[in-house]
């Protein structure tokens, strides 16, 4: 029997959208652990440093030291967490356009399979009719 090729066609854009949905869930995995940590280094970052009331050189050096440290931890977590919100937002629309593929070609196989039910039940019609007419078309004396 031959393999019809939009089931063929529709379990394969099912695959894609499948995958697409796996891939968008990683992403927000992804973006969700990096929205944490930014929010953990941003309050971290608040935390009031208890500084005493005289700072020597070596301790203001030091707090300076913290104080970019931890700017520059901050600034790369937000770098991250911005790429992982673009790369989130890619996913999404990557699965978008592969449901949307799901759902043209289901629509497309089911136009063709009521296509050729259409045209199944001409054929059957038409030979109805045939033999009909061969029936009526016979002699009547009881010889074929």
């Amino acid at each position: 029997m031959r393999k019809n090729p939009f089931d063929v066609l529709v379990r394969l854009r099912k695959i894609d959208e499948k995958m697409a949905r796996a891939e968008l869930a990683n992403k927000r995995r992804a973006h969700d652990q990096a929205r944490r940590k930014l929010e953990e280094l941003k309050s971290k970052h608040r935390e009031e440093i208890d500084v005493g009331e005289l700072l020597g050189p070596v301790n203001l050096r030091s707090l300076q030291l913290r104080g970019m440290g931890s700017y520059e931890m901050l600034t790369e977590a937000a770098d991250v967490y911005r790429h992982s919100e673009r790369a989130m937002h890619a996913k999404a629309e990557a699965w978008r356009r592969a449901a949307s593929d799901v759902d043209a070609a289901e629509r497309l196989d089911e136009r063709r399979r009521k296509e050729l039910a259409r045209d199944a039940a001409k054929a059957a019609q038409k030979s109805l009719d045939d033999l009909m007419g061969m029936l009526h078309a016979r002699p009547k004396d009881g010889l074929i």
